[in-house]
């Protein structure tokens, strides 16, 4: 009898270090974005600072593997340099606003929740805002800025790959690229006083840093 209530209680033991990874948990997380754009017409393009931060959860099928999902609002964007041909330079300076919603496959390689861990996986970005301006070689704007969305693609689909390492069960910090396949903006001219402008085909490009926190974490 004594035999069977050791096994027992040895079995409950293991199962519960077993289970101290798994399962459900939430988070929240933020950090530092180097933005920039990519693509056919991104010569010149300089980085932007940025930030990001939202939620996330996850789920632990087993202490190496889990799914994680977030829901961050990101700052992307960038800048440009150009000649206009008569030997002036200016800058566009661009600032776009996303909900991001990357789906990742988390592999962990420490124990009891802590150490480096892998991540990789699709995003979907949602466009919020934009505010994009011209200035001269002196820093002065020229013209209005340009808020409107119209002519950028609502719904932008990416991917990210990063990596990092779990401090204890519950901090964390990490490093990651994001890349959209989609266009910035539509893939379409304007006419204007019989001048066909089209939009720059150029995706976002985008490195983070962050620090995040898991609730329920040991």
């Amino acid at each position: 009898m004594k035999k069977v209530i050791l096994s027992l209680g040895l079995l409950v033991g293991v199962a519960g270090v077993a289970n101290a990874q798994t399962g459900l948990k939430l988070g929240l997380k933020g950090g530092f974005n180097g933005a920039t754009f990519s693509g056919k017409d991104s010569k010149g393009s300089e980085y932007k600072a940025g930030f990001a931060a939202g939620g996330l959860l996850n789920y632990g099928f087993t202490d190496m593997f889990s799914v994680q999902g977030e829901l961050l609002y990101s700052q992307k964007g960038g800048s440009r340099d150009y000649d206009n041909g008569a030997g002036k330079t200016y800058t566009d300076k661009t600032t776009l606003g996303y909900i991001d919603v990357p789906i990742l496959l988390k592999v962990n390689t420490g124990e009891d929740g802590k150490g480096l861990f892998f991540e990789a996986g699709p995003q979907g970005s949602f466009v919020m805002h934009q505010r994009s301006f011209t200035e001269d070689s002196g820093g002065k704007q020229i013209g209005s800025s340009e808020t409107s969305t119209d002519q950028l693609n609502k719904v932008v689909i990416g991917y990210v790959a990063g990596l990092g390492y779990q401090i204890t069960s519950g901090v964390g910090i990490g490093v990651r690229y994001t890349g959209d396949f989609s266009q910035v903006a539509k893939d379409q001219s304007t006419t204007i006083g019989g001048v066909t402008v089209s939009n720059p085909n150029v995706h976002n490009s985008v490195f983070q840093f962050q620090v995040h926190y898991l609730f329920g974490g040991k």
